[in-house]
């Protein structure tokens, strides 16, 4: 089986790893090459943890950033605080609406939370399902708006979902020992999202429908488009155990997706959607 897992890994290589024709050799660190062996032996742990018919009973909120991660930032407003604002009241709402189920945030507060850390409060708490909240940017494209939601996987053929992964998880440089604490995984390394192509297809069903409710939802509630549904390479997701996904709300570089988001009405059109998706995703699981 690992045999066939090398050979699996080898033939999708070409297909699956990020192109780094676009980033600049100064940024790429160097690490050593995640073998077969390992690979095989990480997705078989998360293979015989996952259960597929356990219920809706707890959520997992992941406020993106923090602390010395500010993330983007628009005209006049940070993204690590309009995550934090959004998750506290979907936090509360769904604490209002859904009383039976477990709600945590893996910040409550304005600090730096490790990626590994974040997901770790998912798999211990043994969430069932995680939603990290982020909010994007586009430089020199300020008419450029809309939310868009990904689901974990790689996608060599959409290099700015590719740059937005990197983007997002370029936070793990921020922390001590990061080559030991991700057993190897170098954010900036192509060798590293090798793992991604094997356990994106476990939770991959379940994670779907979650993103398309959200993704309807947002563009819904909203009246804003929205870019669907997308693979990205996000750590985060990868760290977690349960159908994960990442929304990115909007775009700080547009001004009037700032507004919104920036807003009371605006953030409450938003944290409606993720909850009226989380209900239909929990009947969806009936």
């Amino acid at each position: 089986m690992i045999l066939l897992c090398a050979v699996w890994l080898h033939s999708n290589a070409c297909q699956n790893l990020f192109c780094t024709q676009n980033i600049h050799s100064k940024t790429i660190i160097q690490s050593e090459q995640l073998n077969a062996d390992q690979l095989f032996k990480q997705f078989q742990e998360v293979v015989s943890q996952y259960d597929k018919s356990k219920p809706l009973d707890v959520v997992v909120i992941d406020p993106g950033h923090g602390g010395r991660d500010k993330g983007c930032s628009g005209a006049s407003s940070i993204e690590k605080v309009i995550t934090l604002q959004i998750s506290k009241r979907l936090k509360t709402l769904i604490q209002e609406q859904m009383p039976e189920v477990k709600v945590l945030l893996t910040r409550s507060v304005d600090k730096f939370v490790s990626l590994k850390t974040r997901a770790t409060i998912a798999n211990t708490n043994e969430a069932d399902i995680f939603i990290s909240v982020h909010c994007n940017y586009l430089r020199n494209a300020a008419k450029f708006r809309g939310s868009e939601t990904f689901i974990l996987g790689t996608d060599s053929d959409n290099s700015a979902s590719e740059q937005l992964a990197i983007r997002e998880n370029e936070s793990i440089a921020l922390e001590d020992s990061y080559l030991d604490h991700y057993d190897g995984f170098d954010p900036l390394s192509p060798e590293s999202y090798i793992l991604f192509s094997m356990i994106q297809n476990l939770y991959l069903d379940n994670s779907i429908v979650l993103a398309q409710l959200v993704d309807s939802e947002i563009a819904q509630i909203t009246e804003v488009p929205s870019h669907g549904v997308k693979q990205g390479a996000f750590v985060v997701l990868k760290e977690t155990k349960m159908p994960s996904i990442l929304v990115e709300t909007g775009y700080l570089s547009n001004a009037d997706d700032e507004a919104l988001l920036t807003s009371s009405d605006g953030q409450s059109h938003v944290v409606t959607a993720l909850l009226n998706a989380i209900k239909a995703y929990r009947h969806s699981l009936k």
